[in-house]
């Protein structure tokens, strides 16, 4: 049992399974029965009120289309950090797992959620590249044996913020992480330029993989316009996601996928009620 991502559901079912063992003690007691019958006519209202407001309420999750989550990266510290509103804590993203795990989820990577879903499917994505992928973030999916998708820009200068060629290589050996591109740049700039950046970050993701990569995310945080759009197919991009902090109806666009981003500092269940809430969907 877990007070998780079931917790809504679990404490549902034991106040119902304590509230009709109360009725029952009610209706069995030395009363009249004119007191009993008034108690249970309560006892009806309040459950069927209870029952629709448990259905009214509910949060939905998405069971046959992957759910995306989106965050920057994993540290206690996040003062050094870029954007540290979008640095997850271990404790985080590990309870966060944990619960999504508990309630029949399965972490797939954006590649296999796109061309092999299972169901019930959940894409962790990582877009800062930074180097807290190699210390903190791999042993934690190592150890909790789930898989997540990285998305890393060109860094050709000695910046010790981000990982180098040899650490892309060993998280990739791991496994447990597949990459994907984005840009450094402003998408701003002429055609010309933007598409010499796709493909030049294309090239030097590739050259250091050794397999092109799958899936881009927009750096803008906004789907991808027209022209980057024609500059993603033409690199061979299957794929381009786009973060957000607002709930997006059910698209079927591959190049148009929005990942809900995960603030730092929210329990697993909040994160949770955030992705898959009411009749919008993560993807």
């Amino acid at each position: 049992m877990t007070w998780g991502f079931s917790s809504y559901e679990t404490r549902f079912r034991w106040i119902a399974a304590l509230w009709a063992i109360l009725m029952t003690v009610w209706c069995m007691s030395p009363l009249s029965w004119e007191t009993r019958v008034i108690g249970g006519g309560i006892w009806i209202a309040v459950t069927i009120l209870a029952s629709v407001c448990f259905a009214w309420w509910r949060p939905r999750s998405a069971r046959e289309i992957p759910i995306f989550l989106s965050f920057e990266g994993v540290a206690e510290d996040a003062s050094a950090a870029a954007h540290p509103e979008r640095m997850l804590r271990p404790a985080e993203l590990e309870s966060l797992i944990r619960n999504l795990v508990s309630a029949g989820y399965r972490f797939q990577t954006v590649s296999e959620a796109l061309s092999a879903p299972v169901r019930k499917s959940v894409v962790l994505v990582a877009d800062g590249g930074t180097r807290d992928g190699l210390s903190v973030l791999l042993p934690l999916l190592r150890r909790m044996k789930v898989k997540a998708t990285c998305f890393v820009a060109c860094h050709e200068t000695r910046d010790p913020r981000f990982l180098k060629s040899l650490e892309l290589q060993e998280m990739a050996r791991s496994g447990w992480v597949e990459f994907g591109g984005t840009l450094g740049v402003d998408e701003q700039v002429s055609e010309e330029k933007l598409a010499s950046a796709v493909e030049r970050n294309r090239n030097w993701l590739t050259g250091i993989l050794g397999t092109l990569p799958y899936a881009f995310i927009c750096p803008s945080g906004k789907a991808p316009a027209a022209s980057l759009r024609d500059a993603l197919q033409k690199a061979g991009y299957h794929a381009a996601l786009f973060r957000t902090s607002k709930m997006h109806p059910t698209v079927s666009d591959p190049f148009a996928i929005p990942c809900r981003d995960l603030p730092r500092g929210l329990y697993g269940w909040q994160t949770y009620l955030l992705a898959t809430r009411g009749r919008w969907r993560a993807f």
